[in-house]
């Protein structure tokens, strides 16, 4: 009899070790952030028309360029 009990301890006690971590994961992916991601201003390169996050962009005469080598590029040709 004495097994039986002492089986059925460990048997609750299991179960609720269980029951404790599913509900501290559940805790924890409900504090997840699903907020949508930051929108970042898209600016084209004056250059080759490709289009970049402003903030990585380089101004020069009221242009924005990729790079800096297209900067370059743009003051030597005729267009």
């Amino acid at each position: 009899m004495l097994k039986y009990v002492l089986l059925l301890v460990v048997i609750v006690l299991a179960y609720a070790f269980i029951k404790t971590k599913a509900r501290k994961l559940h805790k924890d992916s409900s504090k997840e952030d699903y907020s949508t991601p930051a929108v970042e201003d898209m600016a084209r390169c004056a250059h080759c028309g490709i289009h970049f996050p402003l903030n990585e962009g380089i101004r020069s005469g009221g242009l924005v360029f990729c790079s800096n080598e297209h900067r370059k590029e743009k003051g030597k040709s005729p267009r």
